[in-house]
């Protein structure tokens, strides 16, 4: 629900030295393979640089080669032969964006791909709310400049994009900081802001990035940076790190808290922060690469369009409500069981499900000891949404931004301008974090009314403003589990390197297990590490 971020520090470009575009990362994956097979003990300070593959493809030849190089990149022949096998070659279970785009590269490659999904629908945190005015996204909103993959297969499918002018969303905001109302021009001189220096101009709602990214260690670094050992020192409570490295006091801190999209600073790790961060830069620095092209854009339509046209790519149609409680590896083959009582066999498994959701699914045989510990102590960050129709246009009454930012309980409220001339259209209050456990005690009717009136305690001119018309939390969906994945202080030293390691014929894919990029982009990286994995075994 936030405005088009805005890009932050420019950087060298180290890790893909310059070379961006709109084109597949298939092909080099399987040149730099050996980079994602390398044991903790091979970790290095700096990722490992392979020039050549076994076939002779370099970086730069696989560069705009496009996913039909993969074919010719070194695969083992029983990759692409015909068998009289019964199965399927590969079972995805999972149809949100890491799940699908491991079956289309899979299926480009000749395989025969079945996708299980568990809800009622296709795209998973990507979901745009169809039904309500403006058609805002109750889940992943915008793509960067460096959601190269994203966009590439965005393009090829016949989307259209629209950049933040064209997607006009939330507009300005007011802010209410202990009980007393804020205008964005008052805030830098005003007696509630803790912070001192050039830190005065951030504004409440960009304090959590700007003041994080200070001098982040990761800055500049690879990508992956952030789980070599160099960096390990960082794996502590942010609040810590913030204090001791930053010298930030209490408050500044309390309100950098109000929307950190974990649980709490205290129980964050410095490291998860300042990879958001880092990867918010490089795609700044793709950004400003690439000028004349807007920074962030979002899919003509909605952006579960694109989920939903990777679906329908496929030759095998995703079977939806098909909710997986059960692996068992063979050896050879591997069976899946649903709850509804179908299994689905296949020689190798695709499983991109939450770590949360993954708990209660039985593997056999059993995973190994650390990654049954990993699934079951690190954490996906909460939130709910409160969607609302709008009755009328409440801020002329008060004469203040529509929007509001706050460290009242409900967090964020704000006024969706996506209309086609930029007219309101609904309105939302968005609550994560710490802040959001408590609607878990609450049933969706109780959750409306609970935060309308919070709402209008607040804020008088919202009475008969709004007409509640629906909730959105990963959080509370049963194959949800939460936002995305989160590392508290000490995981990722313990767990970040081993989370893409196969379990027998089951790879693991998901945004929670990307090593460079995050969010959306998070979970094409990872889609496409399994599936070359998958390709690499047949």
């Amino acid at each position: 629900m936030n405005p088009a971020p805005e890009p932050g520090l420019a950087f060298q470009l180290k890790l893909y030295g310059g070379a961006f575009g709109a084109f597949s990362y298939i092909s080099r994956r399987i040149a730099l393979r050996r980079r994602w097979r390398m044991s903790e003990q091979a970790l290095p300070g700096k990722p490992r640089r392979v020039p050549m593959d076994a076939s002779g493809y370099s970086r730069r030849r696989f560069i705009g080669a496009g996913a039909g190089a993969l074919a010719v990149a070194g695969l083992p022949a029983a990759a692409r032969a015909v068998t009289n096998y019964k199965g399927h070659d590969v079972i995805v279970v999972g149809a949100g964006l890491s799940g699908l785009h491991a079956a289309c590269i899979l299926q480009e490659q000749g395989l025969d791909v079945m996708t299980l999904e568990g809800r009622n629908r296709i795209g998973g945190r990507v979901y745009t709310l169809m039904d309500v005015p403006g058609k805002p996204e109750a889940g992943g909103e915008w793509m960067g400049a460096n959601y190269a993959r994203m966009i590439d297969t965005s393009q090829r499918l016949g989307l259209q994009m629209l950049g933040p002018d064209e997607a006009s969303d939330i507009r300005e905001w007011c802010y209410r900081i202990r009980g007393e109302y804020i205008l964005a021009s008052d805030w830098e001189s005003h007696p509630l802001n803790p912070t001192e220096g050039d830190d005065r101009r951030i504004l409440p709602h960009r304090m959590l990035f700007e003041l994080s990214h200070k001098n982040n260690p990761l800055s500049g670094q690879p990508l992956d940076a952030w789980i070599t050992p160099e960096f390990a020192r960082f794996d502590i409570p942010q609040t810590h790190y913030l204090k001791e490295y930053l010298g930030f006091d209490d408050e500044t801190i309390r309100l950098m808290n109000v929307v950190i999209h974990t649980d709490h600073m205290d129980n964050t790790s410095a490291l998860h922060e300042m990879r958001r961060y880092a990867v918010g830069e490089f795609n700044a620095s793709r950004a400003l690469a690439n000028a004349g092209q807007p920074a962030w854009v979002q899919i003509k339509g909605g952006n579960s369009r694109l989920p939903e046209a990777m679906a329908a790519s496929l030759d095998n149609p995703v079977e939806l409500n098909k909710t997986v409680y059960a692996f068992e590896d063979k050896g050879k083959e591997v069976t899946v069981h649903c709850m509804d009582g179908t299994r689905y066999t296949a020689r190798q498994v695709i499983c991109s499900t939450p770590w949360p959701v993954l708990r209660k699914v039985k593997f056999t045989p059993r995973l190994p000891a650390r990654m049954e510990r990993a699934i079951d102590e690190i954490d996906y960050g909460t939130s709910i949404q409160v969607h609302f129709l709008l009755r009328k246009n409440f801020w002329e009454l008060d004469e203040m931004p529509g929007s509001m930012w706050t460290d009242e309980p409900f967090e964020r409220f704000g006024v969706h301008h996506r209309g086609p001339n930029g007219e309101a259209t609904s309105a939302v209050a968005f609550i994560n974090g710490n802040e959001a456990y408590k609607y878990d005690f609450m049933s969706d009717e109780q959750v409306s009314e609970y935060t309308m009136r919070e709402l209008e305690r607040v804020r008088p001119s919202l009475k008969g403003a709004l007409e509640p018309i629906g909730i959105q939390s990963c959080h509370r969906e049963v194959h949800g589990g939460g936002d995305w994945v989160f590392w508290r202080p000490g995981q990722v030293g313990q767990f970040a390197a081993h989370m893409r390691e196969a379990h027998g014929n089951i790879h693991f894919a998901g945004e929670h297990t990307a090593l460079m990029e995050r969010g959306m982009e998070g979970a094409f990286e990872s889609g496409e590490r399994a599936a070359v994995d998958a390709l690499l075994r047949s």
